[in-house]
């Protein structure tokens, strides 16, 4: 592309048609012949029409503009299938090999117009986590702080999503759901190391699994 715009620029549009494989899509003529495809709002932003004049310093700013576009567009769609925390929108676009400082530019834009906030993603996330999936408050962190979650945001997103729940008959409906198979286990000692680890695993605190044990031992025991 560049040296086609050093061969036709300056140049004037001379036409400017949708084009057939996406309808959102715009290509531009300048001397009939063709210079680059752009988005309609690049086309509004610009002023571009037949019989405007296109220049070196235009053509990369539109440039410039279709890239921001492009990693707007896919942050877009990332967020329309589910909530993102901001961290996980950068490293997804840094993946598709996008502009650090255009990544930084858009996640800016989308944050200060409500697409993205990692408070309240991280309050659904601890919610929907602690109900559908029975997730302790350990394994909750872990996974808002790889989200790019700080401590203190994900902190009291797990506050929040445990201090209307019993904990001790939270752990109870874990342990009882997989009664059978401790049973299985004749060794107390084993039994209880096995009861631990299963609730560790779901990101329970050892503190607290200690503290109800022994009465989960005997909820399993009759």
């Amino acid at each position: 592309m560049a040296e086609r715009e050093e061969n036709v620029l300056p140049g004037v549009i001379t036409s400017i048609t949708v084009q057939k494989n996406n309808k959102e899509r715009y290509s531009i003529f300048v001397d009939d012949e063709f210079l680059l495809g752009v988005a309609e709002q690049t086309l509004l932003k610009f002023g571009l029409a037949k019989g405007a004049e296109i220049t070196p310093n235009l053509f990369r700013k539109i440039q410039r503009e279709e890239g921001r576009f492009a990693v707007k567009s896919y942050m877009l769609k990332m967020l329309g299938r589910r909530a993102h925390a901001r961290k996980e929108l950068f490293t997804k676009a840094i993946r598709k090999e996008y502009p650090r400082e255009v990544i930084e530019n858009v996640l800016d834009e989308l944050e200060q117009k409500g697409y993205i906030n990692d408070a309240d993603f991280a309050d659904k996330f601890a919610s929907d986590k602690s109900k559908l999936n029975k997730w302790g408050p350990k394994k909750i962190k872990a996974h808002l702080y790889k989200k790019g979650i700080s401590k203190s945001a994900a902190e009291q997103s797990i506050q929040k999503a445990f201090e209307e729940k019993n904990l001790e008959e939270l752990l109870l409906n874990l342990v009882l759901k997989h009664k059978r198979r401790f049973l299985r286990e004749e060794d107390d000692y084993k039994r209880r190391k096995k009861v631990f680890d299963h609730l560790a695993r779901k990101g329970y605190r050892s503190s607290d699994i200690y503290k109800y044990l022994d009465a989960l031992m005997k909820a399993i025991e009759q």
